[in-house]
């Protein structure tokens, strides 16, 4: 769709500027971030499977908000995408950098570190609105792994990014999955109704 490649592009800019400026601040959007996830977000039960994910170029830092979860008692997953054709799984994540990299070039837990079914995804984006709308890379990867979780059970879909990353209206399609819930720097932009 050409609407969401021109989109992808300005959004791939104005992320850039977000995290230059955050940068610039110090660096602490990602504990912000996690500030207002604990104090306005989902409650995540101990034991609870978060699939968090290792910052890739210019997203926001959730390594905050990871290690803060697992300090209260969750289990962290990262995403492991373990061919180019649109899988995506989520393997247990013990903390430190990652030591392997998945089909896409990625930083990933190793393939020997098992597979788990996460309640909660932290879903990264180029962009978002207010209706749970998401837009990422264009690959589909997260839209195809939340409507797979969704078919067996139940997941909590958490947008995060920076307040700059808003937009009015992004464009979907029939297989974009909603998030439940937006969470940035700037505190809760989207929560369930």
């Amino acid at each position: 769709m050409d609407d969401k490649a021109t989109l992808r592009k300005a959004l791939t800019e104005r992320r850039r500027e977000a995290f230059k400026a955050d940068l610039a601040a110090g660096g602490e959007a990602g504990a912000q971030l996690a500030d207002h996830f604990f104090r306005e977000g989902p409650k995540v039960p101990d034991g609870a499977v978060v699939a968090g994910f290792w910052p890739f170029r210019t997203e926001i830092d959730v390594r905050p908000l990871m290690e803060r979860l697992r300090a209260k008692g969750a289990q962290i997953a990262l995403p492991h995408a373990p061919d180019r054709l649109g899988h995506l799984d989520f393997r247990r994540y013990d903390g430190g950098p990652p030591r392997a990299m998945d089909a896409w070039g990625l930083p990933a837990p190793e393939l020997s570190a098992p597979v788990l079914r996460p309640d909660v995804v932290l879903a990264p984006l180029l962009g978002f609105d207010r209706k749970g709308g998401r837009i990422g890379y264009g690959a589909a990867l997260y839209d195809r792994a939340l409507t797979a979780l969704r078919e067996n059970g139940t997941v909590v879909a958490v947008g995060v990014g920076y307040a700059a990353q808003e937009v009015d209206v992004i464009p979907r399609e029939a297989h974009d999955a909603l998030l439940d819930w937006i969470i940035t720097e700037e505190g809760v932009k989207l929560r369930p109704a």
